[in-house]
């Protein structure tokens, strides 16, 4: 092997080892993060073009978010918190009123409170999307419309029914509303995004995703309908971090770039010897 092949080592393990301990960084910054998924790193040997040359050519480094992971759920007490239990994503929007499929990105971050007009939006600023309670029938992208707690319930009369009071998220995904005179309507149903291919969604912003080719369309289910999870209302899906992990990939992974450094170095006193014995 070469000199130029020694450093091209040199440098691809030090790349590949930078990528690790950016993901372990990812990682532990976001350990607090409702929805999180971790990163995790995979490693893989660059072969050689030819038998000859037995001791490859190097690392590369392909970072993977794991998705299909599922996070611990945490009760709490915001009644507009949901989490999912199981497969499935929240279908959401940047803005309310979307109604393209194109406009929709989905994630797990179900910490939803109610903004000022009354749609339900998360820490990120993703609105939540739902269907219509009296909708029958197969879901599909093109029935979903912003969750708003200030819509009238079917048949309702804003007049008697009064102030909105509480509100509660079953399993099933069913936004129940209970006024002031005591009634309680279900005013929309959350459903769920499901995917051939978790794991093949595409980083959109923040904590959603967006789906692609990989991923496959997603396909729109009612919650405990098929494989379609659970909805957890008053909960949220902590990130699926765990710390004493990451810190020792990161003690592993220092380790590893150190010893690239070293290889590099090592090359470089190579080098200046043969270069000063030619001399």
């Amino acid at each position: 092997m070469s000199f130029t092949g020694i450093f091209a080592i040199g440098v691809s393990s030090l790349a590949a080892f930078a990528k690790g301990i950016q993901s372990v960084s990812s990682n532990v910054a976001n350990s607090d993060t409702t929805g999180y998924k971790r990163v995790r790193t995979d490693f893989e040997a660059l072969l050689p073009a030819s038998r000859a040359n037995a001791a490859g050519t190097g690392v590369s480094a392909g970072p993977r978010q794991l998705l299909s992971e599922q996070g611990a759920i945490a009760r709490d007490n915001e009644t507009t918190h949901a989490a999912v239990a199981g497969e499935g994503f929240f279908v959401v929007s940047r803005a309310p009123g979307a109604t393209a499929a194109g406009d929709f990105l989905y994630t797990r971050a179900g910490d939803f409170r109610p903004d000022a007009d009354g749609n339900l939006v998360n820490a990120a600023g993703f609105y939540l999307q739902g269907t219509a309670a009296t909708a029958g029938g197969a879901v599909s992208a093109q029935g979903l419309q912003t969750i708003n707690l200030n819509r009238v319930p079917a048949g309702g009369d804003a007049g008697l029914l009064g102030d909105l009071v509480a509100v509660a998220i079953g399993g099933d995904g069913a936004v129940d509303a209970t006024y002031s005179n005591g009634e309680t309507h279900t005013i929309f149903r959350i459903p769920l995004a499901l995917f051939v291919n978790e794991n093949g969604l595409a980083p959109a912003d923040r904590t959603a995703f967006s789906a692609t080719a990989a991923s496959g369309a997603a396909e729109i289910a009612r919650a405990q309908s098929g494989r379609a999870g659970k909805i957890e209302g008053a909960a949220l899906e902590a990130s699926t971090v765990d710390l004493g992990v990451e810190f020792s990939a990161l003690i592993a992974t220092q380790r590893a770039y150190s010893t690239g450094a070293r290889i590099l170095s090592a090359a470089d006193d190579l080098w200046r010897t043969l270069v000063g014995t030619a001399a």
